[in-house]
């Protein structure tokens, strides 16, 4: 049996599992590790409303410049290096410290911290503050001191550690440090408010005080809690409320750019690495039997992603357990441990030339050309449109179920994520990977566009409509009718009305439209919608948009019908060829999977 294995391609065979080994446990949780952060959903779905662009420009750019100079195992080495460091990056960022003004109360014995937001707090984070189990915890007060303060608070004798530190009249201005103790099922609510009830203060020789004081006493403070998550939560919105930027933060600029540098990464890996692999098989030689090939290589990047994306939801609980916080770590350093193995045997490649042609006419020429034809735009909207529900797919699932989580729930949501990225795999996508070229010959290509987005809108409703997290494990079946089939129809329909010389062309046009146009805006739709609505409201308006979306959609497709200005008919293209098993799964093996 082992005779008949081309040991040319067991190097490339491992590229492909070792590197989506090493990114199938960072891209899907990279959403949710930059909310830990402290980013609101907007400001995530900014970053990947540019991730997917600066993708985009990175392959042709790298790209052309491995074609002119010969250099395409050196570049694909490269950046292999380069996209290593810019995840591992990301593991040593920290939250941001989310601190927010606040006013310490204290009146006859009993003291609050008021937590007050001019916009409101969201329902969930006052469900949670109001609800938590959490026994004891602390924040740091830095507060205004008056002269009235100064005074009531050095009145009572347990307050004179309080009183050595300032021994003079106070100054105008002048402020003083001090941790405070609660238990946050104490909390009370108090209409914008939420009322943090104070049980002791500590000052710089962690002697602790009881709060006490004889009349109302209000001073202004900015207040930092370490290691509580919903106090983080609530001084977030505090923050939000009053136009404080995210964006200032260096945690913001650091994980934007080390994001970046991985997508790049990612990108170039991706397109040389296929480049490498079509090398090996020789194409242009033997033609459409080695692309049967060419998708056997791919299929074992879906079983790395598959494999180590289930691992890791269950290894970052595992590492979590008596935190308040997930514990990410294991993570970054399966990636790296991964990405240094695959540096390893891509090293072993042999390389071969990759033919190019020195004559082809400007892209941008080319795409203008294309552009121009009515059956190219409206297949253009149903890409924007795929696009734009992938990407809230992509980016913004597992965000989604960690809103809805309960707290027993929460313990383990990152199996149940992790859960969530294998049923995608391994039974939504490969199967209608296999069954693609069945479906498509069956109902056509503009039929099964629009099953794709009908799938889309019922699927988005459903997610709206559930708060069992483990109900969302058999939703994610129909990973594999949306996404599944998306792919392969997109591709194999560009190829088909794409222009004589032109198929590259169509092809590129198709990636450019569906991921930089499409993923991007649905990505920063889709946060904006989900910080000023909340989960629920934006699953439901992205259902209804996928229905309008269609609804336009058939609109075009009977325009383009009554004008004659395209070969199909009630759906089907009579050109149209249509994949096996094996090159449905060359159509698809994955632009989820590769460069998510």
């Amino acid at each position: 049996m082992l005779e008949h294995v081309n040991k040319e391609l067991v190097p490339m065979k491992a590229h492909y599992f070792l590197y989506n080994a090493a990114t199938g446990p960072i891209v899907p949780f990279l959403p949710t590790i930059a909310k830990q952060l402290g980013f609101s959903s907007s400001l995530v779905g900014t970053i990947y409303t540019i991730l997917p662009i600066s993708g985009l420009i990175a392959k042709p750019l790298f790209g052309g410049l491995a074609d002119k100079f010969r250099l395409h195992k050196t570049i694909f080495l490269i950046f292999q290096v380069i996209l290593a460091i810019g995840f591992f990056t990301i593991n040593f960022i920290p939250e941001i410290e989310s601190s927010a003004e606040v006013t310490f109360t204290c009146d006859r014995g009993i003291s609050f911290i008021e937590v007050c937001s001019t916009k409101g707090f969201s329902p969930k984070i006052t469900y949670d503050a109001l609800n938590s189990i959490t026994l004891y915890s602390n924040c740091q007060l830095s507060c205004n001191i008056t002269n009235n303060t100064y005074n009531e608070s050095c009145s009572k004798p347990n307050a004179t550690q309080f009183c050595q530190l300032i021994r003079t009249n106070v100054i105008e201005g002048t402020t003083f440090n001090f941790t405070v103790g609660f238990n946050m099922y104490q909390n009370l609510p108090t209409g914008n408010c939420v009322n943090v009830r104070v049980l002791n203060m500590t000052f710089s020789e962690s002697v602790v005080h009881a709060p006490a004081c004889s009349f109302n006493l209000r001073t202004s403070c900015m207040a930092s809690c370490r290691n509580n998550p919903i106090m983080n939560h609530l001084l977030e919105e505090v923050r939000n409320g009053r136009n404080v930027s995210q964006t200032s933060t260096y945690q913001f600029h650091l994980f934007l750019w080390a994001a970046i540098v991985s997508w790049v990464g990612m990108a170039v890996v991706v397109s040389i690495a296929d480049a490498i692999c079509c090398a090996l098989l020789d194409f242009r030689i033997l033609g459409d039997e080695n692309r049967k090939d060419y998708g056997k290589q791919k299929m074992w990047g879906s079983i790395g992603f598959g494999i180590f994306g289930i691992s890791a939801g269950y290894l970052i609980d595992v590492f979590s357990r008596g935190q308040s916080q997930k514990d990410y770590t294991c993570i970054f350093y399966i990636m790296l441990i991964a990405m240094i193995l695959d540096i390893i045997v891509s090293f072993t490649i042999k390389k071969k030339n990759i033919e190019y042609s020195k004559g082809d006419p400007s892209v941008l020429w080319e795409l203008l050309s294309v552009g121009k034809e009515g059956r190219v735009l409206v297949f253009g909207w149903w890409c924007i449109g795929a696009g734009m529900c992938t990407g809230v797919v992509w980016n913004f699932l597992f965000w989604y179920t960690e809103d809805i989580a309960t707290h027993s729930e929460a313990a383990w949501i990152k199996t149940v994520q992790g859960l969530l990225t294998g049923v995608q795999c391994f039974l939504g996508e490969l199967p209608f990977n296999f069954i693609s070229g069945a479906v498509l010959r069956k109902l056509g290509h503009v039929n099964v566009m629009s099953f794709v987005l009908l799938i889309y809108a019922a699927r988005f409703m459903a997610y709206s409509m559930v708060r069992n997290l483990w109900v969302f494990l058999p939703l994610e079946i129909l990973h594999g009718p949306t996404l599944g089939l998306c792919w392969p129809t997109m591709v194999s329909y560009a190829d088909k009305v794409a222009p004589s010389g032109m198929r590259a062309t169509m092809q590129g046009f198709v990636g450019a439209v569906f991921e930089g146009v499409g993923v991007s805006a649905g990505s920063l739709l889709c946060g904006w919608l989900m910080n000023v609505y909340g989960g629920v409201v934006t699953f439901r308006i992205f259902s209804i948009g996928a229905l309008i979306w269609l609804a336009i959609y058939w609109i075009l497709q009977l325009l383009l019908q009554k004008a004659k200005a395209s070969p199909i008919h009630q759906g089907h293209n009579h050109l149209a060829s249509y994949a096996t098993p094996d090159d449905a799964i060359l159509l698809t093996m994955n632009q989820e999977l590769q460069t998510y």
